[in-house]
């Protein structure tokens, strides 16, 4: 091994794996199905009324299917999916955590000794993202927030994954870029309707990081800013 005598120049710009994550109806769904070239494994139903490439899978059997089926399509010269995203994380897990209880069979992973149950669930989901990884240039996982506050002297209320604590962490450490989406909310003129303020609302993201916002990102473009939601700022390449 020669090791390097010089500054190694950086390989890529893009996200390898972007999580995003906000309150829900906020529009994250919509602004997948904006994404060329984006299949999206629907896990809550949630583009019944979208116009996308997308596949709805409802329970652990269904997502082992599709994974199976991108295998499959993978072998081909035909693979298109330049980018796959999981809609939600959140239930997926969910999925996982039932498997794990009826594999030990008990109601509830507390049950099983020793925080053996946690642990199997945190194994098997990063698992599940790496096969998924493997198959795409492009992995984004969109998840639910979880507003917390903090029992410190000073209260603070804290917007993160809404994820157990040690699988949130392994996910964003995991993740090149982790994004907040939010909609702003504008001032209301004297002759407009509720409707008519709403229309004039803009999807931002925030991959800033602080004591309020568990977010940021690896990406010199990203780091540290709030922007318009608008893809080819997030890939830039």
């Amino acid at each position: 091994m020669e090791l390097p005598k010089t500054v190694v120049k950086s390989t890529r710009n893009n996200p390898r794996m972007l999580t995003i994550f906000g309150q829900s109806k906020v529009g994250k769904t919509t602004i997948l199905s904006e994404l060329k070239d984006c299949l999206i494994i629907d896990t809550e139903q949630g583009t019944d009324l979208i116009d996308a490439m997308k596949v709805n899978t409802n329970s652990m059997k269904e997502f082992v299917e599709t994974y199976k089926a991108l295998v499959e399509e993978k072998k081909t010269n035909n693979f298109q999916y330049k980018y796959i995203a999981i809609d939600t994380i959140d239930n997926l897990v969910g999925w996982i955590e039932a498997s794990v209880k009826k594999e030990h069979a008990v109601g509830d992973l507390i049950d099983i000794p020793f925080g053996a149950g946690y642990n199997a669930v945190r194994i098997k989901t990063m698992q599940w993202l790496r096969r998924i990884k493997n198959l795409t240039p492009h992995l984004i996982l969109v998840g639910h927030r979880k507003k917390t506050i903090s029992d410190d002297s000073a209260t603070v209320s804290v917007s993160s994954l809404e994820l157990s604590g040690k699988l949130k962490n392994m996910i964003m450490a995991d993740s090149d870029a982790i994004g907040y989406i939010f909609r702003t909310t504008p001032e209301a003129k004297e002759d407009e309707t509720l409707q008519q303020t709403a229309a004039r609302s803009e999807i931002k993201v925030s991959f800033v990081a602080n004591d309020e916002l568990e977010a940021g990102a690896r990406q010199p473009h990203l780091r540290g800013k709030i922007l318009p939601f608008k893809w080819d700022e997030i890939f830039i390449d």
